[in-house]
């Protein structure tokens, strides 16, 4: 083309990189393509160069079994039962926490409360002072759910005759577990208790587990907690913050189990009405679903698939499929990015917190964010910024789980198979839905939102699973 001929042409730009460049041309009416681009890893040499050795079929057929595991996984709720007679390695004074392993004095404000409102409940002490005198003097045995095949949201605590739900990977065989959901008000899994939290829990251990058991026990395997989220996704949920239509979904399954086992009409009822009052009562179910699935997905060789991610309020802990029993640990993010109440900030919330990031790693919570237009002010928009995140999500991912379909985006399925190597690559972080809690006594929690994991247990893995694979070249 003659150069007279270029310049007698109408001007038609492509901007890569920063946007401002290229939409400084749109204001002037110049035609002009957006590509959104910038340097893989952040432009750092050293991981530049990782992904470059992880990047290979080996990885990709692992992934792909990885991913093939998740698709396959059948959890199915087998029983109700108390947590040291099913639970491994959980013993006479052991107390089980969210996230990584922590020493009581690592333990951030609200993890302290709720040990000692379990210390209380069990028995093991009457009051605040004794419980505290407890664990100083090493009577109490700390160590993280994800260790035992069972998860909890918040702080996650799970002392030994608390009565959690059973869940088994039908398909593998392998089982996980967690506690009941207490809901709102002064409770454990917020970081406090008083009286009323003790009662709870007792009537738990007395009446709601028993009688959950006796159903369970006479109609075990009847109820499949994903088909519960997938009817969930499709009724605006997301299954993390947002569960009143999956809950509703489960009080219907249980309640006709209940009868039928000839529990009493007034427990029933009792039960209903607080079950129906706690709008995330099926979060602990869904969450002990997702860890049977996500145990079973774990320890294919090389795979960089995400089996786990975790946080305490003082640690976040990630887990990746080809890693063996490594964890890659990092300060637990702080929650700049909330819905705080009126009166509150980020500087009175503890650190990003819980088990419940199971949910995101499964493939649904943040990842199907675009379900529940009701929360879509958690990213400072509508639906339709929603559905960018979404997108977003999906690009950090192997596939898509079409079970978990969003409506929003033309039923297309949710994203699944964090991948450690785009995550790093691309240094788009999942997002996490997540409740805050403030960090004193006596207020529990202050707003919720969405967190972002931090890039660097992303970085550290990448780094490890080059630094493996290099090994055996």
């Amino acid at each position: 083309m003659a150069t007279y001929e270029l310049f007698s042409q109408k001007l038609k730009t492509v901007n890569i990189g920063l946007p401002s460049f290229g939409e400084d041309l749109i204001t002037q009416e110049v035609e002009t393509v957006l590509v959104d681009w910038q340097i893989p890893a952040g432009g750092s040499t050293e991981l530049v160069n990782a992904l470059k050795v992880i990047e290979n079929a080996e990885v990709e057929e692992a992934n792909k079994l990885t991913v093939e595991r998740m698709l396959s996984g059948e959890p199915v709720l087998i029983g109700m039962e108390r947590a040291q007679d099913v639970i491994l390695g959980m013993g006479p004074r052991s107390i089980f926490h969210s996230g990584p392993p922590l020493t009581w004095e690592r333990m951030c404000p609200g993890v302290q409360r709720a040990v000692l409102g379990a210390i209380i409940f069990e028995g093991w002490a009457k009051d605040r002072e004794s419980a505290l005198e407890v664990v100083k003097n090493n009577e109490v045995e700390f160590s993280p759910n994800h260790f035992h095949g069972a998860v909890g949201p918040m702080t996650g605590i799970i002392s030994p005759s608390m009565p959690v739900w059973v869940v088994e990977n039908r398909t593998f065989g392998n089982r996980a577990y967690s506690t009941l959901n207490e809901g709102k008000g002064v409770t454990l899994w917020y970081g406090d208790f008083d009286d009323s939290t003790i009662e709870k829990l007792n009537w738990f251990r007395e009446v709601f587990g028993p009688s959950v058991k006796k159903a369970l026990d006479k109609q075990s395997g009847t109820i499949n907690p994903f088909n519960l989220v997938a009817q969930g996704l499709s009724m605006g949920d997301e299954v993390h913050v947002r569960c009143q239509a999956t809950t509703a979904l489960l009080i219907k399954e249980l309640v006709p189990l209940l009868a039928d086992a000839g529990v009493e009409g007034s427990d029933i009822a009792a039960m209903v009405r607080f079950m129906a009052r706690n709008n995330t009562f099926s979060l602990n179910l869904a969450m002990a679903a997702c860890k049977s699935v996500m145990d079973a997905a774990h320890g294919v060789p090389n795979s960089t698939i995400v089996t786990a991610m975790t946080r305490n309020g003082t640690d976040f802990g990630l887990r990746v499929g080809g890693l063996g029993d490594q964890w890659f640990i990092t300060d637990a993010p702080a929650l700049e990015e909330c819905l705080y109440y009126a009166g509150f900030s980020v500087e009175d919330a503890v650190a990003d917190i819980g088990d419940s990031s199971i949910i995101e790693t499964t493939g649904f919570g943040g990842m199907t964010f675009a379900s529940a237009p009701t929360i879509a002010s958690f990213v400072g928009g509508g639906v339709k910024d929603a559905i960018e995140l979404n997108k977003q999500m999906a690009s950090i991912t192997y596939g898509k789980n079409k079970n978990f379909a969003i409506p929003n985006m033309d039923f297309a399925g949710s994203p699944t198979g964090l991948d450690i190597r785009k995550v790093v690559g691309s240094r788009i972080v999942p997002i996490i839905d997540t409740g805050v809690i403030h960090k004193d006594a006596g207020i529990g929690q202050i707003g919720a939102g969405v967190a972002h994991a931090p890039i660097n247990v992303f970085e550290q893995a990448v780094l490890a699973m080059a630094k493996t694979m290099s090994t055996k070249q």
